[in-house]
């Protein structure tokens, strides 16, 4: 059998890694959300406006989930990837998981009170007890939308650039298009691609680091649920209709703290809390002596992934 994981191969090339990837996530991946994920708005009637947001915004990404998993199902070179988001006892899963929830809160709260320390946003309380099934249903949602873009970056990218490239290079690359995924959302600014393109980074180090993309699905699910659901601030732009608190209308300055439509990732603490996840990644990893598996690929250190070679057929020879 050919061996499809050469790296003179053409589809082990950097830039058609990339082609694939933005046909198959922005065009593929897209379509099937518009038309698959519109069905839970169309069975769910009488919809309230903090369901319909969420259905809107959020379970149609359940359908992207799907979609990646499959593709690495049925496209060979593509099936070493399921080992990276299978759950495992042995990989620590779900402990990895809730470190990541646990810094995407830390990390999220922390802009949040720098913008409410400086005076650009006040909030209310405002929930009762018949919110909690929406809070639930929306916190699992946001986690897969969550897990849509981490497969796509932290996954897709990141392990199939590995394969042949240093590791920097699949983290710079990928973080950079996580940012540029961003471009169209409303609000968006300089120094909010800024913030993305870094975040995409230090997800990707903490990926390394942690040695699960479990760790990226937390930090990114409680990153969007805490601004979103919990603040009732703009998400990368879009602002939940149902949350624990609310931004008081009448208050919202746009600064180098707070932007006023794309929320914290619009301001400067955001892009200083994703700086220091990044030196912090570094100085732990310096110390425990790994940073020379930044200039390592999966070739250089012998794990190229494996594809089951062809049964040969058995021939039975008469008289044996």
């Amino acid at each position: 059998m050919k061996e499809i994981f050469t790296k003179t191969h053409f589809t082990n090339r950097i830039i058609w890694i990339v082609i694939v990837w933005f046909v198959l996530y922005e065009f593929v991946d897209g379509i099937l959300i518009l038309t698959i994920g519109s069905l839970p708005r169309l069975l769910v009637p009488n919809q309230s406006a903090g369901l319909s947001f969420v259905l809107e915004n959020y379970t149609p990404l359940i359908v992207s989930c799907l979609f990646f998993v499959l593709l690495c199902l049925i496209v060979k070179k593509n099936r070493f990837l399921i080992s990276t988001f299978k759950p495992s006892r042995e990989g620590k899963s779900m402990s990895k998981l809730g470190l990541g929830l646990l810094l995407g809160f830390l990390t999220n709260f922390f802009c949040i009170l720098c913008a409410l320390l400086h005076g650009d946003i006040k909030l209310y309380f405002d929930f009762s007890a018949s919110q909690i099934p929406l809070m639930i249903f929306a916190l699992i949602c946001v986690f897969f939308q969550s897990a849509s873009e981490e497969l796509w970056c932290r996954c897709y990218l990141y392990d199939r650039i590995n394969v042949h490239y240093p590791l920097w290079m699949a983290i710079i690359i990928n973080g950079t298009l996580f940012g540029l995924l961003h471009l169209s959302n409303p609000g968006m600014s300089a120094l909010a691609l800024a913030d993305l393109i870094i975040c995409g980074i230090s997800y990707s180090l903490l990926r390394w680091y942690s040695g699960s993309i479990w760790t990226c699905f937390g930090i990114h699910t409680m990153w969007n649920f805490t601004q979103n659901f919990l603040f009732g601030l703009p998400n990368s732009g879009l602002v939940s209709e149902a949350s624990v608190f609310h931004l008081d209308a009448a208050t919202g300055i746009s600064n180098w703290i707070y932007s006023y439509e794309f929320g914290v990732e619009g301001g400067v603490p955001a892009v200083f809390i994703d700086l220091l996840l990044v030196v912090v990644i570094l100085i732990l990893a310096k110390r425990k002596g790994r940073l020379g598996e930044l200039r390592e690929s999966r070739e250089s250190k012998g794990e190229m992934p494996v594809t089951a070679p062809k049964e040969a057929p058995v021939v039975e020879i008469p008289g044996e």
